[in-house]
């Protein structure tokens, strides 16, 4: 293979999927998908998007699909165990390694530093990709903004919203910029080893007032207990809390733009 060429990991998934369709628009011609499947292929065809073979779980099917690639994004496992999380990471980073892979970008997560899974696998890319001349980039994502905005647009049919946030902040950041810091960082590798991405901070009493203006009709906020608040009342109480509230500029500064807010999350996903 001639010139420089990225292979994206969990290209199937939500986020490795945006990051496959940002990079193939930015660098036609050397972008790859990696599929665990031969059948999830067919996903890229219509693009005419070149794809390989390889499993997590399969260590030996990695070091040939790695072949001839020069940067790697790696989109974390879905796996939460550590248990699980952690072997396959180490099979990555170690294909790699064999392969030749020069630099690697890693979605990793806010508050890595805390998951057993994360915190190793950023130890085991740094030591790895320093020692030896190699670039390893870190990236923290913060929690998508679109799951929140989702929910509450199904509650919204309502005439109101429900969180136990209170009047605490958020700052998540949007899969759309996640995807496209990504996809900035393999092109263009910025200075920094480890970036915390995260979006401007939002509550949900602005959420509420998007929604409301988004579809043209009166929308509440409702404050519950988290228990009372579904699949989001764990993130909601730390909010609360005041934990989800810093921002950063290291988004921004991937993007070379400001990152996009909760009345542009919400403006996309009303129909």
């Amino acid at each position: 293979m001639s010139g420089h060429h990225i292979l994206i990991t969990g290209a199937t998934g939500r986020l490795g999927g945006a990051i496959v369709a940002t990079l193939a628009d930015r660098a036609p011609g050397r972008v790859h998908a990696l599929v665990r499947r031969a059948g999830d292929a067919r996903a890229f065809a219509d693009r005419r998007l070149p794809t390989r073979a390889g499993d997590y779980d399969d260590p030996a099917t990695l070091a040939a699909a790695f072949a001839g690639i020069d940067t790697l994004v790696f989109v974390s496992s879905p796996a939460l165990d550590p248990g699980v999380r952690v072997p396959q990471h180490r099979a990555v980073v170690e294909a790699a390694l064999t392969a030749g892979v020069r630099r690697v970008v890693y979605t990793s997560a806010f508050g890595a530093q805390h998951d057993p899974g994360h915190a190793t696998t950023e130890g085991l890319l740094l030591d790895a990709f320093d020692r030896d001349g190699r670039g390893a980039t870190i990236l923290r994502n913060g929690f998508y903004t679109e799951p929140f905005v989702e929910r509450a647009l199904a509650e919204a049919e309502a005439g109101r919203i429900a969180s136990a946030a209170g009047d605490g902040p958020l700052a998540t950041a949007s899969l759309r910029d996640l995807a496209e810091a990504a996809a900035a960082a393999a092109l263009r590798p910025p200075r920094e080893h480890v970036l915390e991405l995260r979006g401007p901070a939002w509550t949900y009493d602005a959420l509420a007032a998007a929604l409301a203006a988004a579809l043209g009709r009166p929308v509440a906020h409702e404050r519950v207990a988290p228990e009372a608040a579904g699949p989001l009342g764990p993130l909601q109480a730390l909010a609360a809390r005041g934990l989800l509230a810093a921002e950063t500029g290291d988004l921004a500064a991937l993007l070379g733009r400001p990152p996009r807010g909760i009345v542009d999350v919400v403006r996309d996903a009303v129909p």
